[in-house]
């Protein structure tokens, strides 16, 4: 599994967090996490679909020119694949729109946004009291001892199994950093409940995202405040998305899904194969550059991620030929304007 560069980021920053002496700055800097233990009729979010975490790519990739059959393949391809990580049910629409969303992040995104947990509420009114102030603070519910766990009572009176009604979150975390990144960085992530066979990879997710201090605000999604996220979503089947999406200067998205790590042999096989545009791959890359409305994609099969240095026997290095390392891309196309992240 990938690791964010955001994880890397804010650990680094709770040590400089554990340095500052907080438990000796008054009530005002103490972390303020609870347990967190809703309950809800369902996972499955069929409101405010404009407000999910993909929504604009998924408008944006559609193509200039509907007469273009290979871009209506790759645009329609790359939706079934947004699908296939965050189970997304799109419209008959052209261009399609997103009718319904099930997955950890976007419920997650959304009882934020809504206002819908007290104590994630809390949360974000502490962390703007620290921006305030100008003096770092934590809201975590890892340092805390307590859980986030979310409950779907329809699919749990179904019967169905527990991966499908209890999603827990072992990170939820927001950290303000002035000294360092002067960033407000939030951090999530998920790992289905349940067993799974061994030697298999544990479906999860993860989303790191950095939001500008002076904008950050206490209810809403803060999306006028968001400057970078990524993360990743391993799901059944060894595969795995990872993104990157920038909202300052480069406007743009990167999607790249493959193998896991025990899904290529530990990097030394291609992954599972799967359709993309009418051919088979293993390896698929997206780029969105919504100011130019473009989108290239890059794909591969049968090569590894790492193969043997020439100069070095014996030793690994980066396979240029895996789609996620190539240079240029294998196709590309321009794409109708949606006015949205221009």
């Amino acid at each position: 599994m990938r690791h964010s560069c955001i994880f890397a980021a804010v650990s680094l920053a709770l040590v400089n967090l554990g340095g500052c002496g907080l438990e000796d700055t008054g009530p005002s800097a103490l972390n303020p996490a609870t347990n967190v233990d809703p309950v809800f009729s369902s996972f499955t979010l069929t409101e405010q679909t404009a407000t999910t975490l993909f929504h604009d790519l998924s408008l944006a990739i559609e193509p200039a020119s509907s007469n273009d059959a290979d871009a209506s393949a790759m645009a329609r391809d790359i939706r079934r694949q947004l699908s296939a990580f965050l189970a997304i049910v799109y419209s008959d629409a052209t261009p399609p729109a997103i009718t319904s969303v099930r997955n950890p992040l976007d419920l997650m995104r959304r009882v934020i946004g809504e206002n819908e947990i007290a104590n994630f509420v809390e949360a974000r009114q502490y962390i703007s009291a620290r921006i305030d102030a100008g003096e770092a603070g934590e809201y975590s519910n890892t340092t805390n001892g307590v859980s986030v766990r979310f409950t779907d009572q329809g699919a749990f009176d179904e019967g169905q199994p527990v991966a499908d009604y209890e999603w827990r979150y072992p990170i939820v975390k927001w950290v303000y950093t002035p000294d360092t990144s002067n960033r407000v960085t939030r951090v999530l992530t998920w790992a289905s409940s349940g067993t799974f066979p061994e030697g298999s990879t544990r479906p999860s997710a993860t989303l790191g995202t950095e939001f500008l201090p002076r904008d950050f605000q206490t209810t809403g999604y803060n999306d006028q405040a968001r400057l970078h996220s990524e993360g990743s979503i391993v799901i059944a089947g060894e595969r795995e998305m990872a993104f990157v999406r920038e909202y300052d200067g480069l406007n743009t998205d990167t999607i790249n899904i493959d193998g896991t790590y025990l899904g290529t042999n530990q990097g030394t096989t291609g992954g599972p194969e799967f359709g993309f545009a009418g051919e088979t791959v293993d390896c698929l890359k997206i780029r969105m550059h919504y100011p130019e409305k473009r989108v290239e994609v890059f794909t591969s099969l049968d090569q590894p991620p790492r193969v043997e240095d020439p100069d070095n026997p014996g030793e690994l290095m980066a396979n240029p030929d895996y789609c996620l390392n190539q240079d240029a891309a294998t196709n590309s196309y321009q794409t109708v304007d949606t006015g949205l992240r221009g």
